[in-house]
């Protein structure tokens, strides 16, 4: 009896291991961020640092950064998966990088925020055009027929640029940026409307970061006009850097988790 007790419980000691083994061996540890991606966090937070201490030589160092980061990050995430969505990301990436830079040299010469008027806008641009490139190209886009999902869009423009335009026009300096701001103005309207109409066309993930971003984005965009055009405030520059790099951030990962096959 005690020999086949033992055998029992042999048996039933090895069953237990292998169903642990079993286990262990199928759980699946939850991706980690990439280097690249901790690399970006930091310098975000050296970005967001520098506008926090109004530290100009931190700033200088810390903002070209964020976007080179972000397109080592992405081109990293992608791997050898490229296709056209990733391409114009990676390209519109670089012209916000031109923006970047360009909008730091404005206290040397008004002229450079028009340089980064145009940066952004070609980033705009080319976010709608990958935008418009969804996954699922036979569901029904709910733009234009279901028009009214805008119209919280449209109001907030309206309101914005009531406000706006007369603020430029009633500044013989601030007149000639009047038709480029109006034009960008558009383009970002145009940006968020496409990530709206991506919904039910990619999967739910990328729909909700790509459109959080854009939202955050333009957002950032209209405190740059805002403290501007209309009322310098002092944490302007903050709420700017936050929205911005989170804008961003979201878009990129949003944009690489419409394709599984990229390691987002």
């Amino acid at each position: 009896m005690q020999p086949y007790l033992a055998e029992a419980n042999a048996e039933l000691g090895m069953q237990n291991a292998e169903f642990k083994s079993r286990i262990l061996f199928s759980f699946k540890i939850p991706p980690m961020l990439k280097p690249l991606e901790y690399l970006f966090f930091i310098v975000a937070a050296v970005e967001i640092f520098a506008e926090v201490t109004n530290n100009s030589m931190a700033r200088f160092i810390s903002k070209p950064l964020l976007m080179i980061v972000l397109i080592a990050f992405y081109m990293q995430a992608v791997g050898d998966k490229w296709n056209k969505v990733h391409n114009l990301m990676r390209i519109a990436f670089f012209f916000s990088w031109i923006g970047d830079v360009a909008l730091m040299f404005v206290f040397k010469n008004e002229n450079f925020f028009l340089v980064g008027l145009v940066g952004f806008l070609i980033t705009h641009i080319l976010y709608t055009i990958a935008f418009a490139d969804v996954t699922n190209k036979s569901a029904t886009p709910i733009l234009p027929k279901n028009f009214w999902i805008v119209v919280p869009l449209v109001i907030y423009m309206a309101v914005f640029l009531s406000l706006l335009v007369p603020a430029i026009n009633g500044n013989e300096k601030t007149q000639p940026f009047l038709v480029p701001v109006l034009v960008y103005s558009t383009a970002i309207a145009t940006m968020v409307a496409f990530a709206i109409n991506r919904y039910g066309r990619v999967n739910e993930k990328s729909f909700a970061l790509v459109f959080s971003g854009a939202l955050l984005f333009m957002f950032s965009d209209s405190i740059i006009a805002i403290n501007k055009f209309l009322h310098p405030f002092e944490l302007a520059g903050i709420c700017i850097m936050v929205l911005y790099i989170a804008g961003q951030y979201l878009i990129a990962k949003g944009t690489l988790a419409q394709f599984p096959d990229t390691k987002s």
